[in-house]
């Protein structure tokens, strides 16, 4: 193993200022879910100039890279989300978002990047390696019903069918560490918009209005309540509004407000009996203020779970990396991430990688948050772990 792990190494280093100003190129030019045209082009032509077989999904934005070695051996496939989210940066970089109000706050570009060193360096050591590397670069991660499933129907796991499968996403732990956890690691989520529609008036004379503002106010506190009441303690759960608009001036009393959130948690059943109650709740207040209201609701993607012998093997792959003190272990996540429909195909494990600098950053700053920067550092880390994973599953 020392051997390959070496060479592995070495690729890395010699590889990272490259991959890191692809990664600064992504970062500039970051793109929507289901419009990630130009960085599915950047990946499909990078694989290309590697040698590796190609294939681009014509359905969405999806790119498949395959790497056959000329021994045989198993199929590893490993997976990145490529798309960004709909935020003005605020992190002041020399290489911030070119576009405005959107930008690669959740560490995607990362993620593209790391895999697309994964290949160079897989590329490089092609002769040592066992079996067939399988590379998935996926669009649409961010939003429902995500790029997963489409690049499945497209037979992205069937010729060759992969033995295991594995990802990473970015997280604000320290960078040099990686933390994973068996079982659940990320919970199912799904998605709700609510309307409520009242009578619109002069603010002067709300007595002869119905305010959707006040009643969506008391609908978002009672849904807050009913959240530690439906919900037994010991089990996981959450409820959060990202938006509401309502309104027009500040002297007019509107129609109509909307309310779009998610609910996510470890067990999809939840999230399904949580809606009916949220109903119940909703129409019990909307009615009591005169107001009606309409309720769309989408569950989205199941809970991410780890198989446990894919998990025990990345600890045992990343503690020989990067020392078994930098492996923790972590607590599940209430977020939601469609990498879970490749683990009901395929026994795999995703992995959170590390990317916060302490002394730069010492309280973390979160994904999905307009100051999101990490650090760089982290890409040849990941860049090791995920090379390691398919050149060493040959040889268990």
């Amino acid at each position: 193993m020392a051997d390959l792990k070496e060479k592995i190494a070495a690729e890395v280093n010699r590889l990272n200022k490259e991959i890191i100003e692809i990664r600064r190129d992504l970062h500039m030019h970051p793109e929507l879910s289901g419009k990630e045209e130009r960085t599915s082009s950047v990946v499909a032509r990078y694989l290309e100039d590697l040698g590796l077989e190609v294939r681009r999904c014509k359905k969405n934005y999806g790119v498949i890279g395959l790497l056959r070695s000329e021994n045989p051996g198993p199929t590893v496939a490993l997976r990145a989300d490529m798309d960004a989210l709909p935020l003005e940066e605020r992190t002041g970089l020399p290489f911030s978002s070119k576009t405005d109000g959107v930008m690669h706050a959740c560490g995607h570009d990362v993620h593209t990047a790391v895999l697309l060193g994964t290949a160079a360096v897989l590329a490089r050591i092609r002769e040592a390696l066992r079996g067939n590397a399988l590379f998935l670069f996926q669009p649409s991660e961010e939003f429902f019903p995500g790029g997963a499933l489409g690049m499945i129907e497209e037979g992205a796991l069937d010729d060759p069918k992969p033995d295991a499968v594995f990802a990473l996403h970015t997280t604000p732990v320290p960078v040099g560490r990686i933390s994973i956890i068996d079982g659940p690691i990320i919970g199912s989520v799904s998605t709700l918009s609510l309307r409520i529609f009242g009578r619109g008036g002069h603010f002067s004379a709300p007595h002869l209005a119905v305010d959707p503002i006040v009643v969506a106010s008391h609908v978002v506190v009672a849904l807050d309540s009913m959240m530690t009441r439906k919900v037994d303690p010991v089990d996981s759960a959450v409820l959060t509004f990202g938006t509401v608009q309502g309104g027009t001036r500040d002297n007019i009393i509107g129609d109509m407000v909307v309310l779009r959130g998610n609910i996510g948690s470890l067990d999809e059943e939840i999230c399904k009996t949580l809606m009916g109650e949220l109903e119940k709740v909703v129409k019990g207040i909307t009615e009591g203020m005169g107001a009606t209201y309409k309720l769309k609701y989408i569950h989205g993607y199941p809970t991410t779970r780890n198989d446990p012998k894919m998990t025990a093997y990345v600890k045992k792959v990343a503690g020989a990396v990067l020392g078994e003190e930098n492996v923790l272990s972590t607590k599940p996540m209430l977020g939601g991430e469609d990498f879970s429909y490749f683990l009901r195909k395929i026994p795999g494990a995703m992995f959170l990688l590390g990317t916060q600098n302490p002394e730069t950053e010492p309280i973390p700053i979160v994904n999905h948050d307009p100051r999101f920067n990490p650090d760089e550092r982290a890409i040849a880390i990941g860049m090791k772990v995920m090379a390691n994973l398919v050149a060493h599953y040959g040889l268990r």
